[in-house]
């Protein structure tokens, strides 16, 4: 094996690093649909709590770009996009969850959590790893403004709301069948390996064996 070979190939594996804790986490929920009986309330749940997950790390990009400068702006996140889980969750708790609890949607929180934080700190993990590999290792917070930074995780707002009325149809078409569910996870996997790969295909920049810039030569 050429010295080259032999730099590229643990760089290689520790690229593809945030790929497999993608995949691996996001197919968890597939355990929990197959194996523990998961209705389609503990699945939006468990999507609605990777929201937290993305917001919690975008704190941490945030305070990567800006260090001191990022706390006001940090607060307003948390408070802004807070309020938008919250809604969220209102959501979820009135179409999904509504029979099952009776009590206020954010009293019954504790409880659904409780047999859903195994898939959740895979979820974190995932997301750190990406952070840590990507963010940090391939320097994508370089020329990134806070700004620009704090409207990213914005977009799975959306795919949030895309994910709530089709989760919806799928419960009324097929009465929650496990076939269903898991379509609904699998379609979620999908979705966020897409997504993935072309954010960080895009933002990572053109670095040498040894992990700098080849613009910086």
């Amino acid at each position: 094996m050429k010295p080259d070979d032999r730099a590229a190939a643990p760089k290689g594996a520790r690229d593809r690093l945030p790929v497999v804790a993608l995949v691996l986490a996001n197919l968890l929920p597939l355990a929990g649909v197959a194996l523990l009986d998961w209705a389609i309330g503990d699945v939006m749940v468990l999507f609605w709590a990777e929201s937290a997950v993305v917001g919690f790390w975008n704190l941490a990009r945030l305070g990567v770009i800006g260090r001191w400068m990022a706390i006001p702006l940090g607060l307003f996140f948390c408070v802004h996009f807070g309020g938008f889980m919250a809604g969220h969750f209102v959501f979820i708790h009135g179409f999904f969850l509504e029979e099952r609890f009776a009590g206020a949607p954010m009293s019954d929180l504790p409880a659904l959590l409780g047999h859903l934080l195994p898939a959740v700190l895979a979820l974190f993990v995932s997301h750190g790893i990406s952070f840590f590999v990507n963010f940090l290792g391939h320097r994508e917070y370089e020329g990134r403004e806070l700004g620009q930074q704090m409207g990213a995780p914005y977009a799975r707002i959306v795919v949030m709301h895309l994910t709530i009325i089709f989760g919806g149809f799928l419960s009324i078409a097929f009465e929650e069948g496990q076939g269903a569910l898991a379509l609904l996870v699998l379609l979620k996997l999908g979705t966020d390996l897409r997504a993935h790969l072309r954010e960080h295909a895009a933002r990572q920049p053109d670095v040498d064996d040894t992990g700098a810039p080849l613009a910086s030569r």
